[in-house]
């Protein structure tokens, strides 16, 4: 049973714009059978559509190995002083500097989570500067059409553009940001999703998917979460042991192992979670008869506590986790299990993943409390993570009965 927290179980980039448009009241029907939208409306009565009529995709759009086997990454430049709350981007000069740290540590594939001015220009700084990465393009929806239509097409619209513009720099468009998951705070309904990503695979060659949490991805079939997946090219699923710690879903204690391997023994149990999370929801597509590959979308660990939670809770968890230890132990541990020992053995989506977007590549003081996971922090030090100086493997942190 998942419980749902009071916070998210993964960062995420808001929405860059920040204004919600409502839809006007009257839409254009479409067949229930057609599942896709048009910029000028959307389905009509979706409470009443039975989802499990909707056909699945015939044919699943392959990912290309010599793509995604490349090291992969989600990227957000936002610096200090900088934000998508406020409308203050980064410069051309900073990103295209962030561009070369992450081609140099050989980061290959990238994903960004807004189709808007951050994504484009990604994308156009790639292609003017011949950058070898390549691009997962988001386009960042959020509440139901009825609601947010304007905002919702703007990004969709804007997400197909760059594919066509873009075919050899965009591999993949993710349509969502954990939007299904039943502690969204930017829920999309199941059957308006679909009509997204139905609008959105009818316009670019490229595979589509829908970036979210293990859970919805491993709900049941017949389910109206698990229609979603028959529309998609290949699972994106995000998974953090780090958040789940708090909710008791793993055992992050491992108060029966001495203090002196208790480290080690958490994040052992840590990468065993994030498995188990991913064959659960290989596990449900293969029930639902939905034979597409996973990739990690996301999963991280934070090298600094976040002050995210209330005191009492961060203490009896984040604490006995978050170290720049810690952190470079699990990055070691769910690349080697995406990629191989020694990166030249990359899953096939069916017994390991394709692919692994590891979250995140830069430190990002706007999200304040929700911060520390870059693999560089916000001025662009490389952390432990990458160089392994500064620290003593002995300095990892591990649980230890709270003291009054």
């Amino acid at each position: 049973m998942f419980l749902k927290p009071p916070i998210p179980t993964a960062p995420r980039l808001l929405h860059p714009r920040g204004i919600r448009f409502l839809s006007v009241a009257a839409v254009i029907a479409l067949a229930v059978l057609s599942g896709c939208v048009s910029p000028d409306g959307a389905r009509e009565n979706a409470a009443r559509v039975d989802l499990r009529t909707i056909p699945s995709i015939d044919t699943v759009r392959p990912l290309d190995p010599a793509v995604w086997s490349r090291k992969a990454v989600s990227y957000s430049g936002f610096r200090a002083g900088q934000s998508p709350d406020t409308g203050i981007h980064p410069g051309r000069e900073e990103m295209l500097e962030d561009l070369r740290f992450l081609e140099a540590e050989g980061f290959g594939l990238i994903r960004v989570f807004s189709s808007g001015e951050h994504g484009r220009m990604v994308v156009e700084l790639i292609d003017e500067h011949g950058i070898d990465i390549k691009v997962q393009m988001g386009a960042y929806v959020s509440g139901a059409n009825t609601e947010n239509h304007a905002e919702n097409m703007r990004e969709l619209d804007d997400a197909v553009v760059l594919a066509t513009a873009f075919p050899d720099i965009i591999a993949s468009v993710s349509v969502g940001n954990e939007v299904l998951v039943s502690w969204s705070f930017v829920a999309v309904p199941p059957a308006d999703l679909i009509d997204y990503v139905r609008y959105v695979r009818a316009r670019v060659p490229q595979p589509v998917t829908v970036n979210d949490n293990w859970e919805p991805y491993a709900a049941p079939p017949g389910s109206d979460t698990a229609a979603v997946w028959g529309q998609i090219d290949f699972a994106a699923v995000h998974t953090y042991a780090y958040w789940d710690a708090g909710f008791e879903l793993w055992d992050f204690r491992q108060k029966s192992v001495p203090e002196a391997r208790r480290a080690r023994a958490m994040m052992d149990a840590a990468y065993a979670y994030a498995r188990e999370n991913f064959h659960a929801v290989r596990a449900a597509l293969d029930a639902a008869g939905h034979p597409i590959p996973i990739v990690i979308g996301e999963t991280g660990w934070q090298s600094v506590p976040s002050a995210y939670l209330d005191e009492a809770f961060v203490k009896d968890f984040a604490h006995h986790q978050a170290h720049p230890v810690n952190q470079a132990w699990y990055f070691e541990d769910m690349m080697a299990w995406a990629y191989g020992t020694d990166g030249d053995d990359p899953g096939d989506g069916f017994s390991r993943p394709a692919a692994l977007f590891y979250f995140a590549a830069f430190d990002e003081p706007w999200k304040e409390r929700d911060d520390n996971w870059g693999l560089w922090d916000a001025d662009r030090e490389p952390k432990y993570v990458l160089t392994s100086e500064g620290y003593d493997a002995e300095e990892a942190v591990y649980y230890r009965p709270m003291t009054n």
